[in-house]
Order: C-alpha cells, then structure tokens, then sequence
C-alpha cells in the first residue's frame, strides 16, 4: 500500500475548507482519505474532533459574516451552566438570509434587533447577555436564574472568583431587545431574582426553593466574622444565626475540599452560627422536608 501523501504544512494538524485544500495542491482522492475526518460537507480535519470548540471551529469553515453560534451552544462556549447538554450546533443568521441548514445543525434566523457578537476561541459568537435571553425559551424559569446569578456573579475557581461575564444592567438591556418574543415573560420574572455572588447553580436552585415554600429569602453568601478571619455561608438567616450550606459532588470527591469545608463549618459554628448541610435529595419534591426544617428553626427564634 502506498503511503498517503503528506498535506501541505499549512492544513496539517487544521480544519480547513476543501476549496482551501484545493488551492494548496491537494488532490480530491486526499481530501477522501480516511485519516481526515468530514464532519461537515465542504470541511476536512486533520486531528482530533473531540469538544464542542472543535466541531464550532470546523463548522466555521462554511459559515458566512451573517452567521454566529448562538443559544445553547454559544452558553456551552461561555462555559454557562446549563442542566443538560445539547448535541446539535446552534447558529442564527441575521437579516432573513442564509438560515444555516445541516445535519448535526439547528439553524435560527433574526430578521431584526441588534445582536452584539464576539469572537471566542477563533469562533463568532452571540454576547453572554443576549444568549440568556434566548434560553428563556429552551430552560425552566429557575434555570434561567441560576445561569444569570452565574453570569453578574463570575465563575468560582479553586484560584478565585473569574470577572463576571455581564452586570445585571447589560442582561437588562438585552431583555429589551427581546422585547415580546416568547420567553419574554419568563426573562423578567428571572430578571428580578437574580442576585450575586453565588457560588452555583444549585445554591440558585435552593433559594429559590426556599422562597417558593413561603420562607423568608435568605441572604446569600452570608459574611461571618470567625477566629480565623471572614468565612462566607452559600445561604443564611442573619438573625437567627443560620447557615444553609449545598454540598455538591465536588465536595464529597475532593479530599482537599471536604477538609475545607469541615474546618469552615467548625469556624461557623464557632462563631454562634447554626449549619444545615444540604444535597441534592434535599431538593426533590419541592424541598418540603428541608423547608419544613427550617421554619421550625426560624419560628424558635422568634
């Protein structure tokens, strides 16, 4: 068997357009050897096709200046986050030409509005705050306000707190460039909950949670002066000296996490604070039981 020809070092290792291929000498049996991959009509990748950056760079091949990913995908881009993932690539066009049609594609059209758009890892995409609003028709109420509390708030890492990827203000505005379009609704419903600096979408989920059982809204990263300096409680009552803290998976699999967090419970607790650790057993069925609990505590310090 003969060795396959080399590509030209330009595309190895790229995605490139097969026109593209062309131009640099590459023969139309090459671009259908079976060590490049096609995942799009008209796209050849030479490498791994594996994370969603991947396939929204090969799919950039054959998108236009109209076209910009959008919706769930440009979320997933913004490293939003979301309850489930979405297979299919997400692209609006605007001004009512060129609606992308593909396999593996949702195309989306915008005849009118404004609709500011960024490049993010070599990829156009739709800004953070109007791809909020276009989730309004795609997540539950409450999902819309955890992905907003996450987009005023910044994401948590284990080296600090990243920049928020909008204000309140920004998401705002973008609700009155959706104007009526469906979702509308919903976005100022979300638009008024939203509150900062949480921690996760679950902490979110629970205050929610909590309000909608008819209890008081807790504060959220309630501040507490400890022995070792100020310690933060994701959900608290200030003056029934009451922490609600969510322990997600993260908590339970990091060794170095859960010793943290011990070591911050003592210093809470300590500090005259009562600490109910909550799961996610502790939010089916409308967090009755939770709820319950806890307005038996804030009814004793009454």
């Amino acid at each position: 068997m003969r060795p396959r020809t080399r590509l030209p070092r330009a595309l190895q290792g790229q995605v490139f357009h097969v026109q593209s291929g062309a131009a640099r000498g590459v023969s139309d049996k090459r671009m259908r050897g079976r060590d490049l991959q096609r995942p799009f009509h008209g796209v050849r990748v030479d490498g791994p096709l594996d994370t969603l950056r991947d396939r929204c760079a090969a799919l950039s091949k054959v998108l236009g200046p109209q076209h910009f990913f959008s919706h769930v995908t440009a979320a997933e881009l913004w490293r939003m986050p979301l309850p489930t993932r979405s297979g299919d690539l997400h692209v609006t066009a605007v001004g009512g030409r060129g609606k992308i049609r593909r396999p593996g594609v949702v195309g989306w059209e915008r005849v009118d509005g404004e609709m500011p758009t960024f490049e993010l890892a070599g990829v156009p995409v739709l800004g953070p705050a109007d791809v909020w609003c276009q989730l309004s028709t795609q997540l539950s109420r409450e999902w819309l306000v955890a992905v907003g509390d996450f987009l005023i708030s910044g994401e948590r890492t284990d080296l600090g707190r990243r920049p928020p990827l909008c204000t309140a203000e920004q998401l705002a505005e973008a609700v009155g460039r959706h104007g009526t379009r469906r979702g509308s609704k919903a976005l100022r419903w979300a638009l008024g909950m939203l509150r900062h600096p949480v921690d996760s979408p679950r902490e979110s989920l629970l205050r929610l949670a909590l309000i909608a059982g008819g209890l008081p809204e807790p504060e959220v990263q309630l501040e507490v002066e400890t022995a070792a300096g100020v310690r933060h409680g994701d959900l608290g009552y200030r003056d029934a000296k009451l922490i609600i803290e969510y322990q997600g998976d993260e908590h339970r699999v990091s060794r170095a996490r859960w010793l943290q967090d011990l070591t911050r419970v003592q210093l809470l607790e300590d500090a005259g604070y009562r600490v109910i650790l909550v799961g996610a057993d502790d939010l089916r069925d409308g967090a009755r039981a939770l709820i319950a609990r806890i307005r038996r505590i804030l009814a004793s310090d009454d």
